[in-house]
């Protein structure tokens, strides 16, 4: 065996692999004497004449530099920083806008001499946008990945941006979309009333706003008290336009009407105007006080108990300005997207509730009927006990008295734990989300 190999040695001159790999000529040509039996110099020159590019499956010519046995050309290697990568190259090629995607834009992080893609980049964020290229079903975040690391990745691939905006509402990003009149004056009005931090005047006025609404919502709470109750429009009597509440009441929904004529003819556009919700709030803080005003000078007087009914009914209504604060506060608009957020998990938590409900109320009743000093007279009547147990209020005006009705009670207790619980993970993990996000709303 010795002799074998010392007799093959002048046959063959030393390469290591990578020289092998990457060699411009074919990887016969390592071989001073190739298994033909031709000379050195006529089979060089005739394998540079038969020299074929690769193909693909779907008969796409693959570059010249393509160096691989032909089984394996529609695979492509990705490296990045060291750990690698292997896919079809068809799959990341079904994303052509993305770095990967597109041969001409990943074609510069070739490594020739390693024939593979090489990237100095995050290596657990790519794992997420290589499953991503796998699967496409949207982008899921690594916990480990902090959320600044994760989009400047995806920048860099440059995944598709309608994904990386479901990503971003995925993770509780608050979109705020700017848009302004074109002309100059009404653009200055509109900056002043929308956007406070933009001037000085814009953020008096957003003061006075707040100061304006609290104001009305605390007359709407005082003018209940006994001791500062007086009616503006009592039946019987002719309405007293002198009335302490009456007046703060109408400066407030002055201001109001003020604030939404002037926004409404600042706007850039009217109908994108009344689709906010904001927009229709303000509406509703001022329709009660007109509604209820008209209703009193087209008579004078007090006397119609419609208008008697008309004007509690709009004081309830009047309520709805508390909503005006959600536009100046960002607490409350994390409030607001996180329940609208989890609204999923609170209709399951209402049909959990609803079934337990249905359940201990039927079984007390019937535990309990029969029983001399019972409390529950029908399965309805249990609603009530069953809602305020399962809550753990116990006011204890409706209780069971027998054993077996007691029983009952402790499991309905312990199953309204259990099901109180459902959605406290859903609600938190939403509220963290859009909490963590609230100040990064401008990144684009």
């Amino acid at each position: 065996m010795a002799v074998s190999i010392m007799n093959q040695a002048p046959y063959r001159r030393t390469y290591n692999s990578r020289e092998r790999i990457n060699n411009e000529q074919d990887a016969s040509e390592h071989w001073l004497h190739p298994a033909t039996g031709s000379k050195s110099g006529s089979g060089s020159a005739s394998r540079n004449h038969r020299r074929h590019r690769c193909v693909t499956s779907e008969g796409e010519l693959l570059p010249l530099e393509h160096k691989c046995q032909l089984p394996t050309c529609d695979r492509i290697t990705i490296n990045v920083s060291g750990k690698h990568f292997e896919t079809w190259r068809k799959l990341i090629e079904n994303h052509p806008d993305t770095l990967l995607g597109d041969p001409d834009k990943r074609c510069k992080y070739y490594d020739k001499q390693r024939d593979e893609y090489f990237f100095d980049r995050h290596r657990p964020t790519f794992d997420a946008i290589f499953e991503y290229y796998l699967y496409g079903d949207g982008l899921k975040r690594p916990p480990p990945v902090p959320d600044d690391v994760f989009l400047s990745e995806l920048d860099f691939f440059e995944i598709e941006r309608e994904v990386v905006d479901q990503y971003r509402r995925d993770e509780g990003y608050i979109p705020e979309r700017t848009n302004l009149p074109v002309r100059g004056l009404k653009r200055k009005i509109w900056m002043v009333m929308e956007y406070p931090e933009t001037s000085f005047l814009a953020y008096a006025i957003a003061i006075i706003s707040v100061v304006i609404t609290a104001t009305s919502i605390a007359l709407f709470c005082l003018e209940t008290l006994d001791d500062l109750s007086s009616e503006h429009c009592v039946k019987g009597k002719e309405p007293n336009w002198v009335d302490p509440f009456f007046i703060l009441e109408s400066i407030c929904s002055a201001w109001f009407t003020f604030e939404l004529l002037i926004r409404l003819i600042s706007c850039p556009s009217k109908m994108a105007f009344f689709k906010d919700f904001n927009n229709l709030v303000d509406v509703a803080a001022v329709v009660p006080y007109y509604v209820a005003l008209f209703n009193i000078l087209s008579t004078m007087s007090c006397d119609s108990e419609k208008s008697s009914a008309s004007l509690a009914f709009l004081r309830v209504f009047r309520l709805i300005r508390i909503f005006k604060l959600t536009k100046h506060s960002a607490g409350l608009q994390v409030l607001l997207l996180t329940f609208k957020a989890s609204i999923e998990g609170l209709c399951l938590f209402l049909i959990a509730l609803v079934v337990c409900m249905l359940v201990f109320s039927s079984a007390v009743y019937f535990a309990e009927m029969g029983i001399d000093g019972s409390q529950i007279h029908s399965i309805p009547h249990a609603f009530w006990w069953a809602i305020i147990t399962m809550t753990t209020v116990g006011y204890g005006e409706v209780v069971p008295v027998g054993v077996l009705g007691k029983v009952i009670g402790m499991m309905c207790a312990l199953a309204g734990v259990l099901t109180l619980a459902i959605p406290v993970p859903i609600i938190s993990e939403n509220f963290n989300k859009f909490y963590s996000h609230k100040t990064g709303r401008g990144r684009t």
